[in-house]
């Protein structure tokens, strides 16, 4: 390749990274500014949660399962009041769970599941978290809007970040079926009986790390645990330094910014990005707590499901060494 031609390749990389990053940028300054608004405004704190939590999940719906995006504008807020009206009722919110966990991994075949683990996200935060005083009506509305909101945050500013996932063999997602069901299940029942602060992340780990394959499993694992242990140790720094709100919310800007930039290139940074933003909107007082719980709960479940997986992936060795032997 001659120097002019190499310049002018180098030059357009520069460019296409310069763009993607102002996009990152606008996108993550956006995705916080309703947030700030209802903050600035003394508007009500229920206001904040379910707009800002449908925004996130759609606008990550729209880069992991795009052909759930419509779908999703009804399905996030559905999850959400699903979930605060099986408050008390563990019966009513197993029976939902179950049939969520089933779906999604029905949705396995055709590459959509990481799409609806955010419905069961949804479902689960809103489910753990304490009963919102809003009525159902306002409720919708804003997880609604925040649902529209985050598919145009998506659709605009993250153009060229969508990934398309292969679907999995009628096999795996039968396996897959099975044990995100039982484990998925087991981690609510722990969490909604311990009740100690940080224990709804428990099931959102394991619908988060659970895959058809079993490799990609274990890879997940690795990649959570590093991830988290990084997040934690930033967020605890960040507590530390205990900057001025703009200040704070300048970095929660630009470390989301900079998860979407390292999305496609180290999930582990990009997990690390996310657990910062969760962790840094703790109060102050509860951060250690959280940090320490939230890498341990990491710890726990990335030991038994690397099990589960490293099991697993034996076994079906075993069938392929079966196999040519027949």
């Amino acid at each position: 390749m001659t120097y002019p031609r190499m310049a002018l390749r180098s030059l357009a990389t520069i460019r296409h990274e310069r763009f993607r990053l102002l996009r990152a940028l606008s996108t993550s300054t956006l995705l916080f500014l309703p947030a700030m608004v209802f903050a600035l405004t003394d508007q009500p704190a229920g206001w904040i949660f379910p707009f800002t939590l449908t925004t996130a999940y759609s606008m990550m719906i729209v880069l992991l399962a795009g052909r759930l995006q419509w779908v999703s504008l009804a399905g996030l807020p559905a999850m959400q009041w699903l979930g605060q009206a099986s408050q008390g009722q563990d019966g009513l919110m197993l029976a939902a769970l179950v049939c969520m966990l089933l779906l999604m991994a029905t949705a396995a075949r055709r590459g959509l599941h990481k799409g609806l683990q955010f419905w069961v996200f949804c479902l689960l935060l809103s489910n753990m978290m304490p009963a919102s005083s809003l009525p159902l009506g306002q409720h919708l509305l804003l997880a609604g809007s925040g649902a529209v909101y985050g598919l145009l945050l998506g659709r605009w500013g993250l153009r060229g970040w969508a990934r398309v996932l292969p679907g999995a063999a009628r096999a795996d997602a039968r396996r897959y079926a099975w044990h995100l069901t039982l484990w998925g299940c087991l981690a609510w029942l722990a969490a909604a009986h311990l009740h100690l602060p940080h224990t709804w992340w428990l099931p959102v780990l394991v619908v988060g790390i659970i895959d058809p394959s079993p490799r990609r499993m274990i890879w997940l694992v690795k990649e959570r645990v590093y991830g988290t242990l990084i997040g934690g140790l930033l967020a605890a720094g960040l507590a530390w330094w205990q900057p001025v709100p703009a200040i704070h919310m300048l970095v929660l800007c630009l470390t989301l910014t900079a998860a979407l930039m390292l999305m496609q290139r180290s999930f582990r940074w990009f997990i690390a990005g996310l657990t910062l933003l969760v962790l840094s909107v703790m109060p102050v007082t509860q951060i250690q707590h959280g940090v320490v719980e939230r890498v341990a709960d990491t710890l726990l479940v990335g030991v038994l499901l690397a099990s589960l997986a490293w099991w697993l992936e034996l076994g079906v060795k075993q069938l392929h060494a079966q196999d040519k032997a027949g």
